[in-house]
């Protein structure tokens, strides 16, 4: 069966260097349930998340940004 993938933003709240939301973007892109995170080149403080929608959930996803101490929201669902 073919994965169901969905797409997100996610909003960081906090100004962080390129090189701090590069790694909050790969820790997500740890989850076996996310195909990718990128970060907007020119909006730094927003991440697109690809997952598949059968294995997590957005708010999932979220909330392992904000477990890294970061205050994170989804956006544009």
């Amino acid at each position: 069966m073919k994965p169901a993938i969905a797409n997100f933003m996610i909003h960081v709240d906090e100004p962080l260097s390129e090189a701090e939301m590069a790694s909050l973007a790969d820790t997500v892109c740890t989850s076996r349930c996310v195909t990718s995170a990128c970060v907007s080149a020119n909006d730094p403080h927003l991440m697109l998340v690809s997952y598949d929608s059968d294995c997590t959930t957005a708010r999932d996803i979220v909330e392992q940004v904000r477990s890294r101490g970061v205050h994170a929201e989804a956006v544009g669902l």
